[in-house]
């Protein structure tokens, strides 16, 4: 990894002019997300009965939410404030039908997945958005890095209080009750954040008011790599948490994944703010190579563990490397993209991820189903050393 000295605290970024209310609310919408997958699974199959159509609904919105990049596009072009709040409340007002409908009985699939898909066309790309925002409060500082730490950790922590909060609704209320409080957070926090100061600023050029349609981003010399290592990042670690789940299967204890996840995160956490405190000299290029290679040499180690404390162990100390990850590739969008295409490109690594997470599912099945778990672990070990491989000749072009 990048050689590094020390840096400020992240009390300086808190410090900046509107930086804490602003960075508050937006946590608060960015809650809901973190709410979401849990509050529509439970609701739906009460109401249905039917895992399949719960998970179908969550397929849906996660399908939908491909259009992200469209809907940064249209913030870059017309600024948060006038887009923002409009899908804020499309998406909560379809979430909340779903918890009305639960609640009167009906039994529809196919309104609900129409639902979960509306839902998901809605969702307002409030984490690109809070990226633009410490885009504009760290211009001529050298707290930009530091500043996608602290969103990212957060947010990966957001991911972790979610399901703890929608279990404690569960435990004293129906499973709708949840579903609003969802829509709700999503539309308070849209709008805390859009009415600070730093939100309403419209700094975007001509060009980006008639660029309707094209690549955008995509077009950038060096971003088309980035994505690519995210993807396949992603499908690996993907693969890696599948076969996470299959091995806590094996051993009796399917409860055991969720806490190896948990570790996972945890270590990810730790990883980013130590992350965020360094100044890195080397390039962008260099810190993808190191970053992934780490995560190579984790999970690899990970096809060899016997046992569910060795494997949780392992995988804990290598997420350290996934928040940086995500970081690295924050900062190089910005820095590769044109200036009024960033909140777009910052989507584009979100979509990659998504994207990645989804074939390295699929793929992992067949893994597990064919071989083995062990295998599955190999397999995406030997994926990411080949992209750390990738990177760094793609680096010296």
């Amino acid at each position: 990894m990048s050689r590094t000295t020390d840096a400020a605290s992240y009390r300086a970024v808190l410090a900046l002019p509107y930086a804490l209310p602003t960075f508050a609310a937006a946590l608060v919408g960015r809650l809901a997300y973190g709410l979401l997958p849990l509050s529509v699974i439970f609701t739906v199959q009460t109401a249905t009965g039917s895992f399949a159509t719960a998970g179908s609904v969550v397929a849906a919105f996660g399908a939908a939410s491909l259009s992200m990049p469209s809907k940064a596009r249209i913030v870059d072009r017309r600024g948060q404030a006038g887009v923002l709040p409009p899908l804020a409340g499309a998406c909560a007002a379809a979430l909340i039908t779903i918890a009305a409908l639960a609640r009167s009985d009906v039994g529809s699939p196919i309104a609900y997945v129409c639902l979960g898909l509306v839902a998901g066309l809605a969702a307002p790309p409030l984490g690109p958005s809070m990226r633009a925002t410490w885009r504009r409060l760290t211009d001529g500082t050298t707290l930009k890095e530091r500043a996608y730490s602290l969103d990212s950790v957060c947010e990966e922590s957001l991911y972790l209080v979610g399901p703890m909060i929608v279990g404690l609704t569960l435990a004293i209320a129906p499973a709708e009750v949840a579903l609003v409080t969802t829509g709700a957070l999503l539309v308070i926090g849209t709008l805390g954040m859009v009415l600070a100061p730093p939100a309403r600023r419209r700094a975007v050029a001509a060009s980006v008011r008639r660029a309707r349609f094209g690549a955008g981003p995509l077009r950038a010399r060096g971003f088309g790599p980035v994505l690519a290592t995210i993807l396949v990042t992603a499908a690996a670690l993907s693969i890696a948490y599948t076969c996470i789940a299959a091995r806590a299967q094996e051993h009796g204890t399917p409860a055991a994944a969720g806490y190896i996840e948990a570790a996972i995160a945890c270590g990810s956490v730790a990883g980013g703010l130590a992350w965020g405190r360094r100044r890195h000299s080397r390039s962008r290029a260099t810190q993808l190579v190191g970053l992934v290679a780490y995560l190579a040499a984790g999970v690899s180690i990970a096809s060899t563990a016997a046992g569910l404390l060795p494997l949780g162990a392992v995988m804990a100390v290598t997420g350290v490397a996934i928040a940086p990850l995500f970081v690295v590739a924050y900062v190089a969008s910005d820095e590769l993209a044109p200036p009024d295409q960033r909140t777009e490109a910052s989507t584009w690594v979100n979509t990659a991820n998504n994207i990645g997470s989804a074939l390295g599912a699929s793929t992992a099945g067949v893994l597990i189903d064919a071989v083995s778990p062990a295998a599955g672990f190999a397999s995406a070990g030997a994926l990411l050393a080949a992209t750390a491989v990738a990177v760094r000749l793609a680096g010296r072009r």
